[in-house]
């Protein structure tokens, strides 16, 4: 019996493993242009349960907003990050070796956007 749970929790952790996995992928950093500033997106840490803790900069600050910390939650392989400027971006998802989604203003303009890895 003790061998069958053995299994039963090395198969579990494996199925846990790729989602897991897949989050850590995203920490680090992620830049995108819009408009005269750059957009910073640094994802700090992902938890095993899909939540991510990190930070939006805008250099220079885009409408006076220099940015601010989030903790947002992947659902269904996708998240929203929700700033107290009233911006947002939504529908944030692999796009290959990028993250895309769509940047919302206040007003609900919205603009696609491409987030990718700085140059080192």
């Amino acid at each position: 019996m003790p061998r069958r749970f053995a299994w039963l929790a090395l198969t579990l952790l494996l199925l846990a493993s790729p989602t897991a996995w897949g989050q850590r992928l995203l920490i680090g950093a992620w830049q995108w242009r819009l408009d005269q500033s750059t957009a910073t997106l640094t994802i700090i840490t992902a938890d095993n349960d899909g939540a991510l803790h990190g930070t939006m900069y805008y250099d220079p600050p885009l409408e006076g907003f220099a940015g601010s910390p989030f903790t947002i939650k992947i659902e269904n392989g996708a998240f929203t990050i929700r700033l107290v400027n009233g911006t947002r971006y939504q529908d944030m998802h692999w796009c290959r070796d990028a993250l895309c989604g769509t940047f919302y203003m206040p007003d609900d303009t919205a603009t696609p956007v491409l987030f990718e890895r700085p140059a080192q």
